[in-house]
Order: structure tokens, then C-alpha cells, then sequence
């Protein structure tokens, strides 16, 4: 409500207010003129200001309540409202005494909600505009254990959030004088021009301040916007995504995703993405449940390879299966080992150096506590046989892979308790 309109209602209503009244439309006036948004609902009732008190207290209507949604209960605005969730609302409540036997009740509606933007720097709580349903919800409630009435100010100046009065012509016409010009702003400019002049200068300040806010927030965001945005972000497909703390099923969940989350690409392995959650935290998602930036998909191979088919392009495996340990190694002979066949990528290739066959086998090895989907009682080993002309076997026991893949053994000390049969010199 600007500050000339409180000046034409008030024109137009004083001689039917009371004191208590005019103080109520005043005080709209101050905050229409400060804030610049919709003026407080209120109703008068016809009781005692005490009995009115204590009423509300009973209904705990001073208590703030959590919103299941904010779809109709805030006024429209230009974010979209299915992006804000945690909705909480808080009722401001003057409670003022008009007569001995009449009180004022005025509410307004604080509701804040956090707004989750595609970008997780943008998300932020926010505060947003009451369509007037739960103030009105409150005074209904409120009149049906007391019973009261409207105030004798017209409606649409106290509750409503925007007036229903028209100014034109230089007079002021009610919704309920049937056409009939009341009094014109000039016959009231004397009386109540003294006592507003404070408000409107308050007004013009607050405008000022909110301009010199809006060219900030632009200009930050103008700022955001040209910043470089990283080209390896993956985003979670849909909310309830899980982030284990390791690339296996049944691993720790750190927690779970929101729909569109973004998180750094670390690396992949088989089915899993490792990300960068923050700072030094990391975690995996599935491959499945992220969109990946088309660099990424680009020189990732497709998810219904094996997981085992290493990042060595030099070989690759072409049969897995479950058997005994063809060999006399003690921590595994006559035990049941995991088997991994492996040829040379191209077959022109007729010889590949130890080294590079060592690499490959070192892959596998630290896939496999992750990876694999056989109980660490029924398999004891896993074996690697390049099966080609100069072949040749590696082979470690499950645990030793395990504590490889986790650190715990650095390379070297692993190969010391691994097995290598190969026809080439290890260096």
C-alpha cells in the first residue's frame, strides 16, 4: 500500500474510527511505507483484551509450524515453488484493546522455506510473501471460539493485501458507497499531511536502500556467472541417491543426494564413480544413477564391460571363472581361487613385457575386493593367466588384495607376498 493511499483511507474513514482503530490503520500505514509489502490481516471481537490473550495462548497459535508445502499458502513469485522445501511459518500477533469490551487482533504471516537451486551455491533459505491464508485461518479459528465481527474499517484496507479502493480524478471512491465522492485529498493534506510526512521520508530511504541492494545482488551475480564453471561436474539423477564411503554394494552410506546435486569426477571404477564431495571428503556413486558431462561419457567405456578389464589397453580378459589354484604356491595350493584369463588386446601382439603384464594383474587385483560379488569364504585367491605365447601366471591371496586396495600394502611389499610365474625377468 503506498503512502498517499493510508492518506485517502484515512481521509475517508476518521470519523468512523475509534481510537483504537485508527491506531490499528496507522500502524498498517508504517509498515506498508517501511517494508513495502502486504498490509497485516485483523478483526475486532468482542471481548476483553485479557480473554483474547489467554485464547490464543491456548490454541498456541504464538508457536511457529512446520508447512508440508508452500504451493498455497505464499503469493506467486519468480522461483518456482516444487524447488522449496523445510517450509516454516511464524504468526506475528498484536493483540490491542479498542474498548474495555471490544480488542483488536492483527496477524502476519513470517514464512521461510530453503530454496534448492540446480547450482548448490545459489541454494539458500528464503523468506516469502504470505497469500494471507493462514492469517485468515487464525481469525477464523479464533472467531469461532470467541465470536467477533469485522472492524468497521473496510475490509480491503486492513486485510485484504492489496486495496480494492479506486483514486482517480483527484477523489476517493468506496466499494461500498454506491459511486459517491468522498472527501479529496486536498481537504486532508493539512490535517494528516504533518503527521505522514515522517512515514514517506522513511519510505523514499527504504526504496533507496533496496535499489542500491538489488544493483549489488546483480552485480554478484553477473560475477558468479562469468566465473569459469568446471567441466567435470556430475550431477545426481533424482533425490535419495546414495554416496557410500566405498565402491561396493552394502558399503557405508555417507549420505544421500538431492535430485541435480553436483559433485567433482574423480575417477571411475567399473560401475562407480569416485567424486569429491568436500574438501578432503570422497565418496562413490553409481554410474547409473549420475548424468555425466560428455567428456567424461566420452572416455569411459561402456558400464556392460567387466569391471576387471583394467585400464591397460595392452590386454584384456576374456573368461572368469571359479576354481582350484593350478599350482603348488603354499598360501594357495589345493584352495579355491578366482581365475581370470587375459590375452593381448591386438593379436599381432606376440610378446608383452613382465612389467606390463605385472601392471595389468596389479589392476585387477585392486578391483577385486570391490568388485567382486563371491564370498571371501568360498574364494581364498585370485589368479591372473595370460594366456598367450609367452603366458605366464600372478596370483595373491584375497586378503593380501585387499589390504593392496586399501593401502595398507604399499606395491612393492605386495609383490613380495604375491606369486609371479612369468617367462620375462621381473625388474
Amino acid at each position: 500500500m503506498k503512502t498517499s493511499a493510508c492518506v485517502k483511507i484515512s481521509a475517508l474513514i476518521l470519523p468512523a474510527l475509534t481510537p483504537g482503530a485508527l491506531a490499528i490503520l496507522l500502524s498498517v500505514c508504517i509498515i506498508a511505507a517501511s517494508t513495502g509489502q502486504a498490509v497485516p490481516y485483523a478483526r475486532t471481537f468482542p471481548k476483553s483484551k485479557e480473554e483474547v490473550e489467554s485464547t490464543l495462548k491456548a490454541m498456541q497459535a504464538y508457536a511457529g509450524q512446520k508447512l508440508p508445502v508452500v504451493d498455497g499458502f505464499v503469493a506467486l513469485g519468480d522461483q518456482p515453488l516444487n524447488r522449496y522445501e523445510r517450509a516454516f511459518y511464524q504468526l506475528s500477533i498484536d493483540v490491542l484493546a479498542d474498548t474495555p469490551n471490544t480488542t483488536i487482533v492483527r496477524v502476519a504471516a513470517k514464512i521461510t522455506a530453503w530454496y534448492a537451486d540446480r547450482d548448490p551455491s545459489k541454494s539458500e533459505y528464503q523468506v516469502l510473501s504470505s497469500n494471507g491464508r493462514l492469517e485468515l485461518d487464525l481469525l477464523d479459528r479464533l472467531s469461532d471460539k470467541l465470536g467477533g465481527k469485522l472492524i468497521s474499517v473496510p475490509r480491503s484496507s486492513v486485510e485484504a493485501p492489496r486495496p480494492k479502493l479506486e483514486f482517480s480524478g483527484g477523489s476517493v471512491t468506496s466499494p461500498t458507497s454506491s459511486g459517491k465522492s468522498a472527501t479529496s485529498p486536498a481537504d486532508v493534506s493539512g490535517s494528516s499531511g504533518d503527521e505522514l510526512a515522517p512515514l514517506r521520508m522513511k519510505r523514499e530511504a527504504e526504496e533507496k536502500r533496496a535499489q542500491q541492494l538489488t544493483q549489488e545482488l546483480q552485480s554478484l551475480q553477473e560475477i558468479q556467472h562469468n566465473q569459469a564453471r568446471p567441466a567435470n561436474l556430475v550431477v545426481a539423477r533424482k533425490s535419495g541417491t546414495p554416496v557410500l564411503a566405498k565402491p561396493a554394494i552394502g558399503s557405508r552410506v555417507l549420505f544421500t543426494a538431492a535430485a541435480d546435486d553436483e559433485f567433482e569426477f574423480l575417477d571411475a571404477e567399473g560401475e562407480w564413480i569416485h567424486v569429491k564431495i568436500s574438501g578432503a571428503s570422497r565418496g562413490y556413486i553409481r554410474r547409473s544413477s549420475l548424468d555425466l558431462p560428455e567428456a567424461i561419457s566420452a572416455r569411459l567405456k561402456s558400464p556392460n564391460e567387466s569391471p576387471y578389464s583394467g585400464k591397460d589397453p595392452t590386454f584384456r580378459v576374456v573368461r572368469e571363472e571359479t576354481s582350484t589354484f593350478p599350482g603348488d604356491w603354499e598360501p594357495l595350493r589345493g584352495k579355491t581361487v578366482r581365475i581370470y584369463s587375459v590375452q593381448p588386446a591386438s593379436a599381432e601382439v606376440n610378446e608383452t613385457p613382465a612389467k606390463s603384464k605385472l601392471e595389468f594383474a596389479a589392476s585387477l587385483f585392486r578391483k577385486f575386493p570391490s568388485a567382486s560379488s563371491s564370498s571371501p569364504n568360498s574364494v581364498q585367491g585370485i589368479v591372473v593367466i595370460f594366456d598367450s605365447a609367452d603366458g605366464g601366471l600372478v596370483a595373491s591371496t584375497v586378503s593380501n588384495a585387499q589390504q593392496f586396495a586399501s593401502g595398507v600394502l604399499s606395491l612393492e611389499a605386495f609383490w613380495k607376498s604375491s606369486y609371479a610365474d612369468l617367462p620375462q625377468r621381473v625388474p
